[in-house]
């Protein structure tokens, strides 16, 4: 006997269905339960933290591992395993068990975490994004998808744009699977969760003719023309890939993409990945929520899709000055109407998920509830059209215009479907179609209840016909309708009652005659449930009809959703109308941190104002000033400001007037990358080159202490040289915060650049206080010591740094000299040039300068600091080679040079 013949007929079905999906978790429906088996048991106990027990299926000892869930909880305890990364097959049963025959079971469900549309499964406030990617020599493309919303997109990238332009992408999206071609490395892509689910999908997948083909399919055209992605091959790649992976997942979901929009990144500014986390747009840095984001700021939306539309308005600023003008134009009504705003606020409040609820319809799995709140929702849109229609801003005005309330859909609900409220007449409780809607289904509820009045009868008349006064008429779903009869008048029973079932203290009995109205009414009862079932799927299929109208109805709810969140910020907060035009200017009066001051709980915010304007000289703003003084708060509030004007919004300042930004990089913070072999400062370096190599004059750039990962001669040296490749080079707009003290040199040489510090109050203790004043001029100290004191090091640490930090600044060596050389051999000059300071420390007076104090990188710059240290200063200065001269031995003799003028 073969080992399979061994088993039960519920194990062999079981192992047929998990060989078609060894990848997934099959829960297996055995009654009020899905079971899983064998290695999927230990699997599901260990992640949901439920019991794991045994089970023979075979007629040999052989027990096998198995670990259930309730029914009624399947969606709770799925979507914990979707969000481990685990793809999970529903497989239920299509009836009840026929003798000893196995019951039947189909698979209904294959749920990944890109594919999941069940609204208890979902995120409510932000979008479920499935992409994919594929690359190419040419060109690779990326297709994204949300099936609970219909949302289908596809974008791509020339391989100059890559990584940068395709990692700001993932990182926009924040997609929680990810399709690559089978063997490809998902390494090489910078995903913004550790959680994404990658799935690895054949290469026929990808191929572009089959998926040019499967999206003309998909949208009943012969081309793609219409859709602006006709002659992007990898595009189309990616974008037929996620129609071939949701084929073989859910067909139904297919229904749902009803077009696909294609749009290029450079349309909007571009903040790459790095930008996006460092100005913590929809996520702080240490909360990993809401908390600390700018979106946590901003978002006051009201409704579902609005919340949604907010992340992507944040992540996707505006560069058509017209488009923005409109925005702002209709943010400024809304702020000076508070009235309206109310209203509209009102009005929102009403209405529930108009996006995901159509998408259901859509997909034929909405359940009653949903299609009866879709009517509501809809009956406060013809208000929504009316409130819009009495402003002036031409963007609500249009909005107006476009609104539909879709009449048809609310009365197809109306005359179909019963309210939640409403009772039919006597015998139609749980009744799902209105009666006068369809005329078979009607004549059925009409004769059950002839049936069931007349078993209401039937109890008055045999209580008189035996004389059993006790006498009841019953049902249960187990044994049908019987009538009762107590033991004690049991010598009363007439000879046409059948016993049908003995209890303890009574019988129960059936006549022929309600033998026979039971049988009617129970094959009534069966037959209105499979009518209604019918009828139902049909009024879906007419609804689904109207799913375009729906969800561009839901489109523009969700818009104005946004700009009254604008609206009730700004009124909220003080912000003030932007005035945005094109150029380099960027004056802002006043300016606040958005997120800083929304978490300071009632405290002041100091402001402080930028001015940057090439024309007027100050296109680099070079910002000095201790640690905690504000530094990084300051750069960050200019860039929050920029992108805040360039979403249509109103920013944190008394007045603001910014030119165009096509671009924000910032270079801030400081982590490393153990996993590539990358120290901290190899990371600083590579994103500064990234910056350097993509900014254009209309970017906006922070940088934030250039080269503090290595010594301070490589830190200086760099930190210079950026600034002048910025000025000279790049001339965009920056903002450059260091504490390389000596880079306030560099006004001298270049015409666009300022340097600005925080100010700070010392009083006769040496304690200081940080005013957060951003001032003209340059600071002395960094005020490092201070700072470590303030952070709670011990006290005998701190005493010892200062005690140091004397020395330094007093120019006393406490630290040897490391040389190859023995120390017997080295001679006094030679351990006086290696280890003077360039510059003593914290910006006190340096030691008394001489040639013989520098380390010199070239012997030519050290025979010009001897020649200034002559009374011919001149002539040392033309000897310069400055095409040859490096930037340290540049700024060593420009030192030498000013102290010797200043000691004559």
């Amino acid at each position: 006997m073969s080992a399979l013949s061994s088993l039960s007929p519920a194990r062999k079905q079981y192992l047929e269905f998990k060989k078609q999906f060894p990848d997934a978790i099959l829960m297996y429906q055995v009654g009020d339960f899905f079971e899983t088996f064998d290695e999927d048991a230990y699997i599901t106990a260990r992640e949901l933290q439920i019991v794991r027990t045994t089970r023979s299926y075979s007629k040999g000892k052989e027990r096998v591992p198995l670990a259930g869930i309730p029914v009624h909880a399947l969606d709770n305890y799925v979507g914990k395993l979707i969000q481990r990364g685990y793809k999970v097959v529903i497989c239920e049963q299509q009836g009840e068990a026929k003798g000893r025959d196995v019951v039947e079971r189909a698979v209904t469900r294959i749920l990944t975490a890109g594919t999941l549309s069940e609204p208890d499964l979902l995120p409510v406030r932000q979008n479920n994004y499935l992409v994919s990617i594929a690359p190419g020599r040419q060109q690779t493309g990326l297709a994204a998808v949300d099936v609970s919303t219909g949302e289908f997109m596809v974008t791509w990238f020339r391989p100059d744009e890559l990584p940068l332009a395709l990692d700001a992408e993932l990182q926009r999206l924040a997609p929680v699977e990810c399709l690559l071609v089978e063997n490809s490395d998902a390494s090489s892509y910078q995903f913004p969760s550790h959680n994404l689910t990658v799935t690895y999908c054949p290469p026929y997948f990808y191929q572009q003719e089959a998926a040019q083909q499967r999206l003309c399919r998909l949208f009943g055209v012969q081309s793609l023309e219409a859709y602006g992605c006709a002659r992007e091959p990898q595009a189309i790649a990616a974008a037929g890939a996620i129609v071939a992976y949701l084929d073989k997942m859910n067909p139904s979901l297919l229904s749902l993409l009803t077009a696909l929009y294609s749009y290029r990144t450079d349309n909007y500014m571009v903040l790459d990945a790095h930008t996006q986390r460092n100005l913590e747009l929809l996520q702080g840095a240490r909360s990993g929520s809401l908390q600390g984001s700018l979106l946590g700021v901003l978002d006051r939306t009201i409704t579902p899709m609005g919340a949604r539309q907010m992340r992507r308005t944040i992540t996707q600023p505006l560069l058509d000055l017209q488009e923005l003008q409109a925005r702002l134009r209709s943010v400024e009504e809304l702020y000076e109407n508070p009235a309206i705003r109310s209203r509209f606020s009102s009005c929102l409040q009403e209405l529930g998920d108009l996006e995901r609820v159509s998408g259901r319809i859509r997909q034929g799995t909405a359940v009653r509830n949903e299609v009866l709140g879709l009517r509501e929702y809809l009956a406060v849109l013809p208000t929504v059209r009316d409130l819009l229609q009495s402003c002036e801003a031409p963007l609500l005005l249009e909005m107006a215009e476009e609104l539909d309330p879709c009449p048809q859909v609310s009365a197809l609900i109306g005359q179909a479907l019963l309210g939640r409220d409403e009772e039919g007449e006597e015998g139609d409780e749980g009744r799902l179609i209105r009666p006068g809607y369809h005329a078979e289904l009607d004549a059925l509820y009409d004769a059950i209840r002839d049936s069931r009045r007349w078993m209401i009868s039937l109890e008055l008349r045999e209580r008189q016909r035996t004389g059993i006064r006790a006498l009841k008429v019953g049902f249960n779903k187990v044994f049908g309708y019987y009538i009762e009869v107590s033991n004690a008048n049991l010598k009363f029973v007439p000879d046409d009652y059948m016993r049908k079932q003995t209890l303890v203290n009574a019988e129960r009995y059936i006549t022929p005659e309600l033998k026979e109205h039971e049988a009617r009414i129970l094959s009534a009862v069966e037959h209105i449930e499979e009518m209604e079932r019918g009828i139902y799927a049909d009024v879906l299929r007419q609804l689904a009809m109207h799913y375009q109208a729906l969800m561009t109805s839901a489109a523009l709810i969700a818009r104005l959703d946004v700009l009254l969140s604008f609206a009730e910020v700004a009124a909220h907060q003080g912000y003030v109308r932007p005035v945005l035009e094109q150029g380099q200017r960027l004056d802002i009066l006043g300016g606040r941190h958005p997120v800083v001051e929304y978490t300071l709980d009632g405290d002041v915010f100091i402001p402080n104002d930028t001015h940057q304007e090439a024309e007027q000289g100050e296109r680099i703003l070079l910002l000095t000033g201790p640690n905690m003084a504000g530094k990084s708060t300051y750069l960050r509030q200019v860039a929050l400001i920029a992108l805040l004007a360039q979403i249509g919004s109103f920013v944190p300042a008394r007045q603001a007037r910014i030119g165009l930004v096509d671009r924000i990089f910032t270079r801030v913070g400081a982590e490393d990358d153990i996993a590539s072999g990358k120290s901290t400062f190899m990371v600083e370096m590579e994103e500064t080159a990234t910056i350097l190599h993509h900014a254009t004059s209309h970017s906006l750039i922070i940088l934030d202490e250039i080269g503090r990962g290595t010594s301070t001669y490589d830190g200086l040296a760099i930190a210079r040289a950026v600034v002048e490749y910025l000025h000279n080079e790049v001339k965009a707009r920056t903002l450059f915060a260091t504490h390389y003290h000596e880079l306030a040199v560099l006004t001298d040489e270049l015409e666009h650049l300022r340097v600005y510090t925080v100010a700070i109050s010392e009083d006769e203790q040496s304690e200081i206080v940080f005013l957060h004043r951003v001032v003209p001029g340059c600071a002395t100290r960094s005020f490092g010591v201070h700072v470590a004191k303030l952070a709670g090091m011990p006290p005998s640490l701190v005493q010892r740094a200062e005690k140091v930090l004397q020395q330094l600044e007093t120019g006393k060596h406490i630290y040897p000299v490391i040389s190859s050389e023995r120390p017997e051999k080295r001679s006094s000059a030679r351990i006086a040039e290696t280890s003077a300071p360039y510059y003593a420390q914290n910006g006190a007076q340096p030691v008394t300068p001489s040639a013989a104090t520098f380390a010199w990188q070239s012997a030519e710059a050290r025979s010009i600091a001897l020649l200034l240290e002559q009374e011919d200063q001149e002539a040392a200065l033309d000897t310069i080679d400055v095409y040859a001269i490096t930037p340290l031995d540049a700024l060593n003799l420009l030192f030498l040079r000013q102290k010797k003028k200043r000691s004559y």
